[in-house]
């Protein structure tokens, strides 16, 4: 484990283990809705890119994603987490109760928090947990077939 400073937060962050996970074939859902998240998130902003970078976490492979609604201008609203191996050492937690400015942060089109509330966690992840909880407005890319 190593210590990183991620805006708000220090975490201890287990980048091996948690990239061995995420190396592991996941079943991810192939509606419209998802499938435009994973491939709008191929384009991520550098920024944002570097947090999943930094947590050992593989951006394809969400814990869980709910697409919300199309938004102006050709967004989507996504809200959804991923998990990976570590703690919050400092730096307020949120839950979808008290999910605020004081404990998220907005990179570009992502707005992030840190969770212990575990949902959606698959029974073989190692432990510690912590859970990189997200909304994020998307591009929508696919094209619909009527």
């Amino acid at each position: 484990m190593h210590e990183i400073k991620l805006a708000k937060w220090v975490l201890e962050v287990d980048m091996e283990q948690t990239r061995e996970f995420y190396s592991k074939d996941f079943e991810i859902c192939d509606c419209l809705n998802c499938t435009n998240f994973l491939e709008s998130i191929k384009i991520l902003d550098a920024s944002v890119a570097a947090v999943f970078k930094n947590l050992g976490i593989d951006p394809i492979k969400p814990g869980h994603l709910s697409d919300f609604s199309a938004m102006d201008e050709g967004m989507h609203e996504y809200m959804g987490s991923y998990n990976f191996v570590g703690k919050v050492l400092e730096g307020e937690l949120c839950n979808k109760e008290n999910w605020n400015d004081s404990n998220t942060v907005q990179l570009k089109n992502f707005t992030i928090g840190f969770s212990d509330d575990l949902e959606f966690l698959p029974d073989d992840f190692p432990q510690p947990v912590v859970q990189l909880e997200f909304v994020a407005l998307m591009p929508w890319t696919q094209v619909e077939i009527k």
